[in-house]
């Protein structure tokens, strides 16, 4: 490997966006495979830089055009879970829950770190106030990782609404019975 191909392998941000192959052996010396090989690089340098693009507008708090980036990288690469976290996290910041939660629970699917989704699916949860359920999404979020901060706010925050729905109830059955 020259120098050049191993400053383009350790700019690989995500494996499964791009990864090239060194190990070019004599069949693959036609100019036909190379080729499709130098355009199989491009394409995973293309999505690589609609990748930062998406980052980059949701930094900015641009958040539908980090959505329209994260569906660009989806449509090529349906389980990428960057482009479903980031759009999921856009369709958070833009409150819309519901459609958030969709892709939280998509990402959970090929996620390693499986408590970050774990843990948007339960703001998403308590935020359309279904506390019980967002409270066993954090539970799940924090058994995977006890000391993930997110999670332990998020599950006190779903327990104070569990609480307080409780004292509603406590209250309302008591003026009844008055």
């Amino acid at each position: 490997m020259n120098k050049k191909t191993s400053v383009i392998k350790n700019y690989a941000l995500v494996p499964d966006v791009l990864y090239l192959d060194y190990n070019i052996s004599n069949e693959d010396l036609d100019i036909d495979s190379l080729i499709a090989k130098l355009s199989n690089i491009t394409n995973k340098l293309k999505l690589l830089s609609i990748m930062k693009k998406m980052e980059s507008s949701f930094d900015s708090k641009d958040y539908i055009s980090s959505i329209g980036y994260a569906e660009k990288i989806i449509s090529v690469l349906p389980n990428n879970v960057n482009a479903l976290r980031g759009l999921g996290m856009s369709l958070f910041m833009l409150k819309d829950y519901s459609k958030a939660l969709e892709f939280f629970n998509k990402s959970l699917e090929f996620s390693e770190e499986k408590e970050f989704e774990y843990t948007y699916i339960g703001w998403c949860l308590c935020n359309l106030n279904y506390h019980q359920k967002a409270n066993a999404a954090f539970e799940k979020a924090i058994e995977l990782n006890p000391l993930y901060e997110p999670a332990l706010e998020g599950r006190t925050q779903a327990l104070i609404h569990l609480h307080g729905e409780r004292l509603d109830i406590v209250n309302s059955l008591d003026k009844k019975l008055e």
